[in-house]
């Protein structure tokens, strides 16, 4: 039984558990801010769309480790439940990556010094991305920029950075900022900045901006002091992930129990038929480097 007593669907994947059951809305915790132009596309979709694919992925405490934007439409649109799988964080197997900032237009990385030291901030030039990466593993709260083979270690003083929260909102502040100037922002995963060929060499008027190296423990305690971090702070891999559940949307706003619908969801699930598929799968036009639990239905 779950701690809000309904009843659940598990996935053994050999090494990692998978647990998927539907949890109360209001019992979900985020930790991470939106972005407005994603969630106002999502309460739109779901206003409209019969069933709702996967399920978000929360840890064992209830914290919201990917869908936080789903989490949002939910509670914008009144529902009451939402499907969730849940994780044990701790697991080694369960990563926490983060998402780089890749700055374009940057005529050069005069403007990005000014901006940072007009926030109090310092850049102080190290040698490579090797030295640059194991000091952002020293200091978790800093950050870093990276243009060709220039590299820096951008630091900010106590009184603006103190945690793991408002690091990331200087950094928010300093991408803002820098947006302001006329550059612009992507997000990219750290993984081919940090160990390929794209860290050494960006295209000409592009530059990075590396980002704070959180830690897990950051994330829970945060999320339980109710604070949240700024968009596109943490990026989590998991070993494994559950797709195309399908469930009906309209469940999450019936008048219903959790017992009640905890045991409908795992009676819908238990009649459908579940695939294996390794990691490297392309399904809707998304790439997933995890290994994957597809659901199907038997006549499929």
């Amino acid at each position: 039984m779950t701690p809000y007593g309904g009843a659940m669907f598990s996935i053994e994947t050999g090494t990692f558990r998978l647990q998927l059951e539907v949890a109360p809305v209001k019992a979900l915790c985020h930790h991470e801010e939106i972005i407005p132009e994603a969630a106002r596309k999502l309460v739109l979709e779901f206003r409209n769309w019969a069933n709702l694919q996967n399920p978000i992925i929360v840890d064992e405490n209830y914290i919201v480790l990917d869908g936080n934007h789903r989490l949002f439409a939910f509670r914008k649109l009144n529902f009451r439940y939402i499907p969730i799988s849940k994780i044990d964080y701790f697991d080694e197997s369960a990563q926490l990556r983060y998402w780089f900032r890749l700055l374009g237009r940057v005529d050069s990385l005069v403007s990005v010094t000014k901006t940072v030291s007009d926030m109090g901030g310092s850049i102080r030039q190290v040698k490579d991305r090797h030295v640059l990466s194991k000091a952002l593993e020293k200091d978790s709260f800093c950050c870093g920029i990276q243009q060709g083979g220039f590299y820096a270690f951008i630091s900010f003083p106590e009184d603006i950075v103190y945690d793991a929260v408002s690091a990331y909102n200087a950094l928010e502040e300093l991408q803002s900022r820098l947006v302001g100037t006329g550059m612009k922002v992507e997000y990219i995963p750290c993984q081919p900045v940090c160990d390929g060929d794209f860290c050494e060499a960006p295209e000409r008027g592009e530059a990075v901006l590396w980002t704070p190296r959180i830690t897990k423990e950051m994330v829970v305690a945060a999320a339980k002091e109710e604070k949240v971090f700024a968009p596109k702070a943490t990026r989590h891999l998991i070993p494994a992930r559950p797709l195309n559940v399908n469930v009906p949307i309209r469940w999450f706003k019936e008048d219903v129990s959790l017992e009640d619908i905890n045991e409908r969801f795992r009676e819908f699930l238990g009649n459908k038929r579940l695939k294996r598929f390794g990691p490297g799968q392309v399904i809707n036009g998304r790439y997933y480097e995890e290994e994957l639990f597809v659901f199907f239905d038997e006549r499929q």
